[in-house]
């Protein structure tokens, strides 16, 4: 059970934040993380703004960005963002069999090697909260520093979400498959 609710009856600034946040997942409800950050507005809509940036302008290509997702949040083992981003990542072109790996807490198989690079360094990044120069120098000669430097902020957002959905124990709301298997 959630640790958290929506407010009841929410203030001026949380319901214009809330629309703003319904729009652009286009739903008319909010849950996961939001449910927890709108109680401070004005963090929800700093951090919807980031994930707004990132769903919409990020130089990182969809099915590279979004492995960086799944590694976040399976390194932290959040269902609620496992949930939300494993269709997307298939429908971006992410192998099922990498999905599935993730999911396990496997090394996946990579045949393309812009995803191998996301992998180790992300990998490497949340392990140790830093990353040898080998795999630094080997992904940005091949990422660039654009798509580096976006890298470290979706790895940075999604541990905050990671960190948010488990802390206020804010659930997976449906099943998807391949279900993350817990630690």
């Amino acid at each position: 059970m959630a640790r958290v609710t929506m407010p009841t009856d929410m203030t001026t600034e949380q319901k214009k934040v809330a629309d703003a946040i319904m729009k652009m997942i286009g739903t008319t409800t909010i849950s996961g993380p939001y449910s927890a950050w709108i109680h401070r507005p004005e963090l929800a809509h700093r951090l919807q703004s980031v994930s707004e940036y990132f769903r919409k302008e990020s130089v990182i290509p969809p099915r590279l960005r979004l492995l960086a997702v799944l590694i976040t949040v399976r390194h932290w083992t959040a269902a609620y963002p496992w949930s939300v981003q494993v269709p997307g990542a298939i429908e971006a072109g992410l192998a099922p069999a990498i999905v599935a790996a993730i999911a396990e807490g496997k090394t996946p198989d990579f045949k393309d090697l812009d995803e191998g690079y996301v992998y180790e360094f992300a990998t490497e990044l949340l392990r140790g909260g830093v990353v040898s120069e080998a795999t630094y120098r080997q992904a940005h000669d091949r990422l660039g520093q654009g798509v580096m430097t976006e890298l470290v902020g979706v790895i940075g957002h999604f541990t905050t979400v990671s960190l948010t959905v488990n802390a206020f124990d804010i659930g997976a709301t449906r099943p998807v498959s391949p279900e993350m298997r817990k630690r």
